[in-house]
């Protein structure tokens, strides 16, 4: 099977998302390290041609769908290492590559600083987006304002609650079933929406992986930035389309007001019956594995991008 004629073939996205995951020692300190070690690097994301914004995720706990019983949404007392997504958004997977052959003395620096919470990654997937009905978060009063000034449409807008949370299911479809699932999973969501407390949705395919971004090069040029790191540069061991998967991957991701309403909303997939014989036979019957259902909460965030989503439908 020719991979790279199948990553030529994806459909070329308004956005590119890449999803840097660590899994960390579970400190109470996490935030402000976290700061620290990427005020540096976020700066210099920033400062490259392409990039569109972030939104740095610390994971809560797991759905308990599936036959995980041991499973419950907040673990955060629980759990001795939890998962970090780093998404990035960026016109395209190129503009994110760019950035890590200029700025990977800043990466690895600032990874440094963690290295002693680590467990497991980095690992940096990239994914084009498939579709998102993600509003821009504002504040009561903007809300109200919209509001007046918009005979009362507030359509592409929500108000900020300042406790949202994020269900980050990952799914491995079945070779030549991707349209179906995509189809499915679409229906799905518009369908989820009208269940309290969502906000919105994203659906993420995964197109390749970026090395570097996992925090991978070659030997020759680990040796020679030994050596001498004032002129030389890491170089990738892989292209990003040489991670691209069979089978596929994909990451649905849904927003909810906050937590209960997360607890409380996301199995409607599994037993609300108009949206289960959507998702059972469209989604779930067209997957190799049961998805894992993650839910996460945002330390920080910088939301250009919501605005530019808004123009995927």
């Amino acid at each position: 099977m020719d991979i790279k004629a199948l990553f030529d073939a994806e459909p070329k996205s308004p956005l590119y998302v890449a999803i840097n995951r660590v899994l960390v020692r579970n400190d109470p300190n996490l935030l402000r390290m976290m700061k620290e070690a990427s005020s540096k690097m976020c700066l210099a994301t920033a400062l490259t041609p392409g990039f569109r914004g972030f939104d740095l995720m610390r994971q809560r706990g797991t759905c308990p769908m599936g036959m995980r019983w041991a499973a419950s949404s907040d673990m955060s007392a629980e759990l001795s290492h939890i998962w970090i997504d780093q998404f990035t958004y960026w016109d395209s997977w190129q503009a994110h590559e760019n950035f890590h052959e200029t700025f990977e003395d800043v990466v690895v620096e600032s990874c440094a600083k963690c290295g002693g919470m680590l467990l497991d990654g980095p690992e940096e997937p990239v994914f084009r987006i498939v579709k998102s009905e993600l509003p821009k978060l504002i504040s009561k009063n903007q809300m109200m304002k919209k509001g007046f000034e918009n005979h009362g449409d507030t359509r592409g807008y929500a108000m900020d609650t300042g406790q949202s949370v994020s269900v980050l299911a990952t799914h491995h479809v079945k070779p030549g079933r991707e349209a179906e699932f995509e189809d499915g999973e679409i229906q799905t969501m518009e369908m989820l929406q009208e269940t309290a407390g969502v906000i919105g949705y994203q659906i993420l395919k995964r197109v390749g992986l970026s090395t570097l971004g996992s925090g991978h090069a070659t030997v020759e040029s680990i040796m020679e930035d030994l050596k001498d790191s004032s002129g030389s540069k890491l170089r990738r061991t892989a292209e990003v389309w040489e991670g691209y998967t069979i089978p596929a991957e994909y990451l649905t991701m849904v927003e909810f007001e906050d937590l209960p309403a997360a607890q409380g909303g996301m199995p409607h997939v599994n037993v609300k019956p108009e949206i289960l014989f959507v998702h059972g036979p469209k989604v779930l019957n067209n997957c190799l594995t049961m998805p894992t259902v993650r839910i996460s909460d945002s330390m920080f965030r910088e939301h250009s991008y919501r605005e530019i989503l808004q123009g995927i439908r």
